[in-house]
């Protein structure tokens, strides 16, 4: 294959792949949207990484792909990853009717290490500082 043709090959390969991963990120964007919040954990609130592929969905993921993908009571009063904690208290929409009490989670209900009581790192940083000399 002449040099110039392999060139424009590998460009309009990288081309098609950038607009399907677009397709896919938007995608995900909008299942993301029917959550009530999803800014702080996006990715990882259904999946176990922050940069997913469709095999690794935690268990709040695939509790939200049975139900529909939509965010109803049903979802808001389970407690998928099994902190002894609703998913609606975790993401801040206890009644599950879409509208936040919060603007942020309070926790991942995809994550049982990660739940309203636990500190985050940020948050000590904050409790650290109030401390020093």
């Amino acid at each position: 294959m002449r040099p110039k043709l392999k060139r424009s090959c590998v460009i309009i390969f990288i081309v098609c792949f950038a607009v399907l991963l677009s397709a896919v990120l938007k995608g995900n964007e909008g299942l993301m949207q029917t959550l009530p919040v999803y800014r702080h954990y996006r990715c990882k609130l259904c999946h176990q990484s922050a940069m997913p592929s469709r095999g690794d969905l935690n268990q709040f993921g695939k509790d939200f792909m049975t139900n529909g993908y939509a965010w109803d009571e049903t979802l808001a009063g389970m407690d998928s990853d099994g902190d002894q904690y609703k998913n609606g208290l975790e993401l801040g929409d206890e009644d599950g009717d879409g509208v936040p009490e919060v603007l942020i989670e309070r926790s991942n209900p995809g994550d049982p290490l990660n739940n309203p009581t636990s500190i985050d790192k940020d948050t000590w940083g904050v409790i650290k500082n109030l401390f020093k000399d």
